[in-house]
């Protein structure tokens, strides 16, 4: 689908939606807060195309999802993100699925001590590889077709996130245990990683958003000690790092999973002027947005959110009342507050499960605080 097989997105649709957006950054007074449910493959079905479609075609990607922005009057920004980023740049094969993001068939780092001789690449040589092949064309269309609905994002999750497209998952979680000084040196290098990558991104488009927190590094499966020296400790001098770099200044902290023993650490991590919280979930519970904006809401946007779960398997009706708890909690956060949900939007979602999450907005999200 080239660009002239989209219809023109709306002017004063994105001019309002670019009000709402901006609102938690900038201060300014706008109707309500925005929906970001975090729109990926999910724009696929919206073209009636397919997951390995979206993916193997980046450009196009872009289009749909700006597309589907308006569609759903939501975030107006162009995403193009996937997890197996950066395994291809050092060496392993990545696969093409059909119904899910691609993957990495293998890993370049076979055994422990490979991580001694393993070699972060610099930002002239990392710019010039596959993941920024892909990466650079998703953006370049964003920013050359929709100029207004363009951010800079650099994919990247925590720093355990970066070591497992190096190394497999199995093999990390082994080390963590027979030999855990293995995995700090490993996680050092992956924060090196973040701050290679945020800095090609910032050089080719004067600034740079920063996509991190803790995927793996959940209370799923680490305890809180773990969680904090695989990582947060890790996380938080990438974020310094990237800082420092001038590679800033967009920092989105993903708390992805279970975060009820080890939310508090998090208060912590460097924290820009553009910083974004976001915490999937409390136990078993949806993380609560009134938790979310008492511990972070003095620091940064609080990014509350809605289970994925159940805007994938869920009735519109029960969608648009935990949106609409969840809203009502958090919406005069000090620094801002955006609706969103816990991970993902799911790609093949019922439509009305995410109109649900714009109308509790629309419904019960206008500002007070102004």
């Amino acid at each position: 689908m080239p660009a002239e097989d989209f219809a023109p997105i709306d002017t004063n649709w994105l001019e309002s939606a670019g009000s709402l957006w901006t609102t938690p950054f900038a201060d300014v007074p706008s109707e309500r807060v925005i929906v970001d449910p975090i729109m990926l493959s999910h724009a696929a079905g919206v073209y009636k195309k397919s997951v390995e479609y979206f993916y193997s075609n980046p450009d196009e990607a872009i289009r749909m999802v700006c597309g589907a922005c308006e569609l759903y009057d939501i975030t107006p920004v162009g995403h193009f993100l996937y997890a197996d980023y950066w395994g291809a740049d050092y060496g392993a094969e990545l696969k093409i699925q059909k119904s899910s993001p691609p993957a990495l068939k293998n890993r370049p780092i076979k055994t422990a001590e490979d991580v001694d001789s393993f070699r972060v690449l610099p930002p002239e040589e990392l710019k010039d590889g596959p993941t920024f092949a892909t990466h650079f064309k998703a953006l370049d269309t964003c920013f050359n077709e929709f100029p207004q609905m363009f951010a800079p994002i650099t994919q990247l999750g925590g720093v355990l996130e970066v070591a497992t497209n190096w190394v497999s998952i199995d093999d990390v979680f082994m080390w963590m245990v027979t030999e855990p000084e293995v995995v700090d040196k490993l996680l050092v290098k992956a924060g090196d990683h973040m701050e290679s990558a945020c800095t090609c991104t910032a050089e080719r488009y004067g600034a740079n958003v920063m996509i991190t927190g803790s995927v793996i590094a959940s209370g799923d499966l680490l305890d809180r000690e773990q969680i904090k020296r695989f990582g947060f400790d890790p996380v938080s001098r990438a974020v310094r790092k990237v800082l420092k770099a001038g590679a800033g200044p967009g920092v989105y902290t993903h708390l992805c999973g279970n975060h009820a023993d080890d939310y508090d650490m998090w208060k912590s991590l460097p924290m820009s002027p553009f910083t974004v919280v976001q915490i999937g979930y409390d136990g078993r519970d949806i993380f609560p947005s009134a938790k979310l904006v008492e511990n972070f809401g003095d620091r940064a946007v609080c990014f509350g959110t809605v289970d994925t779960k159940l805007v994938d398997r869920g009735t519109s009706a029960a969608v648009y009342e935990q949106a609409k708890s969840q809203v009502l909690a958090g919406k005069d956060a000090p620094c801002g507050y955006i609706l969103g949900t816990s991970c993902e939007c799911p790609t093949f979602a019922p439509a009305a499960n995410v109109r649900a999450l714009v109308k509790a907005a629309r419904d019960f999200g206008q500002y007070t605080k102004f």
